[in-house]
């Protein structure tokens, strides 16, 4: 019986320490981003995110991708799926890394699907991976900040790099 409950205050301890989020946490975000493929491309966005536990975040993401002073330039929505584990954690920082699933439908996938690795495209909706690296800071209870790369399997012209902040509310007293 002393050995589960020192075993139970261990792993409390170590998700309080650890954790991106407190587990069972919602979290929801805003996102601006920065696309590769043109200079002119930008996209606004949201996510939800849910931690499964404290090293484990599960996020859907949504966002729009537009360019600004080109009306040659396509806009496109884009969606994915996704699961985010620790790497580091620098309390109140956590340096994260996560795989997922990315679609939209954008429809210069077509000039650029040879270039692409692992993915396919179905009806006018490209389908592929991607892999995440974030910078995630706590700035007060309930906010973090984020920073993260996006590579994906779609080509080089669908990476990014997004910043934005993220609401637990899980977490507010």
């Amino acid at each position: 019986m002393i050995k589960k409950i020192l075993f139970t205050i261990c792993c409390f301890v170590a998700c309080q320490t650890y954790a991106q989020y407190d587990p069972g946490a919602f979290n929801f975000g805003i996102t601006a981003t920065k696309g590769f493929g043109s200079e002119k491309e930008i996209a606004v966005g949201g996510r939800i995110e849910y931690a499964y536990n404290c090293y484990t975040t599960y996020m859907g993401e949504f966002s729009r991708q537009f360019a600004i002073g080109g009306e040659d330039d396509e806009a496109f929505n884009e969606f994915a799926l996704g699961v985010n584990l620790i790497l580091f954690n620098w309390h109140p920082t956590t340096i994260t890394g996560g795989i997922g699933y990315v679609g939209n439908n954008s429809k210069e996938f077509e000039a650029i699907e040879d270039e692409a690795n692992l993915a396919f495209k179905t009806g006018n909706f490209n389908h592929g991976a991607q892999v995440k690296i974030r910078a995630l800071h706590q700035v007060a209870i309930p906010l973090h900040i984020f920073a993260e790369l996006n590579l994906k399997s779609l080509g080089r012209r669908y990476d990014t790099f997004s910043i934005g902040f993220s609401y637990d509310f899980d977490a507010v007293y």
